[in-house]
């Protein structure tokens, strides 16, 4: 008489609310056979299920909130069940007698990189039992029937196709008098060279109208889509020759380098299932100066490191990348200045310094992937 009653209970609680709706499920059984409980859960969401003679005993459940497949999971983790899918319908097993016969499992994986599927199967079963073939794009595993079940339910997870990132960038650079229009004060978060900034519209509506006035350039407008997780790299510059001296036994001796100078954007974004996404950015300003007494470049470096959440299509702003540049000027008359030695006189040579501020706005959007409804990627 017992059973009967939390059978009914059993059921009703799996039937309650919408039945394909996640999380919708109020599950409170006791004692309640196994195969009942599985038989409301495969009711409940239109599972193709088929429960075989094997699976025994009764089941305790007290679960909240919970979808079909979760509370499905539940059940066989807890009960230590075997699931094998053959063409969209899940077979459901009890436990059988190991008799120590090992199987094997290939799969040629779709989306994922066989080494990032290797490292997530090592970190369930032991190494010996994963291989990986790089050039066939595959993954093969070896164990019990248990192993091959747990290694298939992975591989079914992680190879996915990744969502990817379009990211729109605008690289300006700021004269001084422009600077002080704008009147932002990047420093605030104590990062050496500025920070990121969203929301400013009318900062990024006032950059773009100095263009206009000729206190602003644009020096590059670039265009990369990001792989989710996976840094995208924009250099713009060039390699300038660097002299390093060293001394060693008294005698002194340089080396000359190639090191870049320019503008570089590192890009990782995260991508979470409302659309928006976790940027980690690293921007970089060097710039070669001239050393005299070498006879020769340095270069002078500004960076930021920031991470920020996004909505699709808003503006992220960096600036207080700040550079100064030290020019060389040569004036001279025409014709008199080419005069020997009288022509000194009518030439002269000055240095004028150069500040200018790079300002990097970048907008993100998340192109449309199938996979975008489930959790975070």
């Amino acid at each position: 008489m017992n059973i009967r009653i939390f059978t009914a209970a059993a059921l009703l609680a799996v039937y309650g609310g919408t039945a394909c709706a996640a999380g919708n499920l109020q599950i409170d059984v006791h004692e309640v056979p196994t195969r009942t409980v599985l038989e409301g859960l495969a009711r409940s969401n239109n599972m193709n299920l088929v429960v075989n003679e094997t699976v025994t005993g009764n089941l305790t459940m007290h679960l909240h909130d919970v979808s079909a497949e979760e509370a499905l999971q539940a059940v066989v983790d807890n009960q230590n069940l075997f699931v094998e899918e053959h063409g969209g319908i899940r077979v459901i097993s009890g436990i059988v007698k190991d008799d120590g016969a090992q199987t094997s499992y290939s799969c040629v994986l779709a989306y994922a990189g066989p080494d990032e599927i290797g490292a997530a199967l090592t970190s369930r079963l032991s190494a010996e039992k994963v291989k990986v073939y790089s050039e066939g794009n595959a993954v093969v595993v070896s164990g019990t029937r248990r192993d091959v079940e747990a290694a298939k339910r992975l591989i079914d997870e992680l190879d996915k196709p990744a969502g990817q990132v379009d990211v729109e960038v605008e690289i300006l650079s700021l004269n001084k008098e422009a600077v002080k229009e704008l009147g932002i004060d990047w420093s605030w978060s104590g990062i050496e060279g500025g920070v990121g900034r969203t929301h400013l519209p009318y900062a990024e509506a006032q950059i773009h109208a100095f263009l206009s006035t000729g206190k602003a350039d644009v020096l590059a407008r670039p265009h990369i889509v990001a792989k989710n997780g996976q840094e995208a790299r924009i250099f713009i510059g060039d390699k300038i020759p660097v002299v390093t001296e060293h001394v060693s036994g008294g005698e002194r001796t340089s080396t000359t380098e190639y090191k870049d100078a320019g503008i570089l954007l590192q890009y990782t974004p995260r991508i979470h299932r409302d659309g928006t996404v976790t940027a980690k950015i690293h921007g970089e300003v060097s710039m070669p100066v001239y050393v005299r007494d070498l006879k020769a470049y340095s270069i002078a470096t500004r960076q930021v490191d920031t991470e920020v959440r996004v909505k699709a299509n808003e503006s992220l702003v960096i600036g207080g990348l700040i550079g100064k540049e030290e020019v060389e000027n040569f004036r001279k008359i025409p014709i008199l200045g080419d005069i020997p030695i009288l022509g000194k006189l009518f030439q002269s040579r000055y240095r004028s310094r150069k500040e200018t501020e790079v300002v990097i706005i970048i907008k993100s959007a998340v192109l449309p992937s199938p996979f975008m409804m489930g959790a975070d990627m």
